[in-house]
């Protein structure tokens, strides 16, 4: 999360408004429970019907008051996570465009295209919807226990007792989840990688009728991809149903000891009422926590793949004293250059002479260096040994 630092710290001005807008709204929501406490217990059971529409009118400021605020609260989440996610994109675009030809050899464009995508798509999501969703729950949770703590504070610990239990789930929940994303991740890649490489070659690909073959090579990353989901989905489905059933029974063991206080007359009927709202707004954060779990251990894992493209190392500034050529003849001389790939040589002493105006043509096999002779003259490589000049000039000036 380092990294992100600087973005959250760019665009904070809109996560901190989107979160007033939400504690304000969640605040006002914290009002229901005890009007509907007061309808039944002052105008339903004491017959007080001059108490109902001021109550009502109440309740209607309320939920107009929320939509207003829930309107800004989107609004400046979008905007927030989506100039997040812009900035760091811009970024790490920037960062690739430094990095020196040899990084490029050695990943492919599908993992590129999935990291500034996909993975990028991911942390906007949780930061332009997560993260105000995680506060407003875990809002929900801390001002309901308050608030029913000071309604029945034994009833209240009874249930959250339950509530480790949950805790716990979601935790085991988050590290299943973690490594599966990351499968996911990367089988994303090599499924991209696929269709950009058979989308590129079209041409070789239909030239030699490999049509069939590429379609089905295409199909395996497909089902690859697929089964990792169902994967995940059997996780979820081996821990999401004893989430639901713990909360269900805290829900449950709240209306029927809550009614049992009813009927030995220590508490009324409409604070009961009014309890079971209260523990909805500590139970759903609790349901949710799965779900926001899930969302973190997916942000995480792309955050974790982005950082790796990140720490990649520009290229050098090597050049001491520039030389300026006002104007290019066009000769070009190779003196005994050799250069080689990780520890492989493809060119070996290469030496030869181009004046200007003249034309070299060089013949040989795939991997026989010929592009590489040419990406050395526009010095995207460095040479091993040997020196290339042009007009006399060492490229390397």
């Amino acid at each position: 999360m380092k990294r992100l630092k600087k973005y959250i710290k760019h665009n904070l001005h809109f996560f901190i408004s989107a979160i007033f807008c939400a504690v304000f709204a969640l605040s006002l929501d914290m009002f229901n429970p005890k009007i509907v406490e007061m309808i039944i217990d002052r105008v339903i059971l004491k017959n007080n019907m001059d108490l109902l529409p001021r109550l009502l009118l109440f309740m209607a400021l309320i939920t107009f008051s929320r939509v207003v605020l829930g309107y800004f609260k989107e609004y400046f989440m979008d905007l927030g996570g989506s100039r997040l996610a812009y900035e760091l994109r811009v970024d790490l675009f920037e960062h690739l465009q430094k990095l020196p030809f040899s990084f490029f050899d050695r990943i492919n464009t599908g993992e590129l295209m999935s990291r500034i995508k996909e993975d990028i798509d991911n942390i906007w999501f949780t930061f332009g919807f997560g993260l105000v969703f995680f506060i407003e729950q875990l809002f929900y949770f801390l001002i309901a226990s308050v608030i029913l703590f000071s309604i029945n504070w034994r009833l209240t610990l009874i249930v959250l007792t339950l509530v480790p239990f949950i805790g716990y789930i979601a935790y085991k929940l988050e590290r299943e989840n973690d490594e599966i994303y990351g499968e996911i991740s990367d089988q994303g890649v090599r499924l991209n990688t696929t269709a950009q490489e058979d989308i590129a070659g079209i041409r070789v690909v239909k030239s030699f009728g490999r049509e069939k073959y590429e379609i089905g090579k295409f199909f395996e990353e497909n089902r690859k991809i697929f089964e990792l989901n169902v994967k995940q989905a059997k996780i979820f489905a081996k821990y999401f149903p004893w989430m639901d059933f713990i909360t269900n029974i805290s829900i449950a063991l709240a209306i029927t000891l809550g009614g049992l206080w009813v009927i030995g007359e220590k508490m009324s009927i409409g604070t009961l009422v009014a309890y079971s709202g209260y523990v909805s707004m500590i139970v759903w954060p609790v349901r949710l926590g799965g779900w926001i779990v899930n969302m973190l251990a997916q942000c995480v894992a792309s955050l974790k793949k982005i950082e790796r493209l990140f720490r990649e190392k520009p290229e050098k500034e090597v050049i001491k004293e520039r030389v300026e050529i006002k104007e290019i003849r066009g000769e070009i001389i190779f003196k005994n250059v050799s250069f080689k790939y990780k520890d492989e040589y493809v060119l070996k002493n290469i030496s030869f002479h181009v004046k200007p105006g003249e034309t070299l043509a060089i013949m040989g096999l795939t991997g026989s260096g010929k592009t590489t002779i040419v990406n050395l003259i526009g010095r995207f490589y460095e040479p091993w040994e040997g020196e290339i000049l042009i007009d006399g000039v060492d490229i390397r000036k």
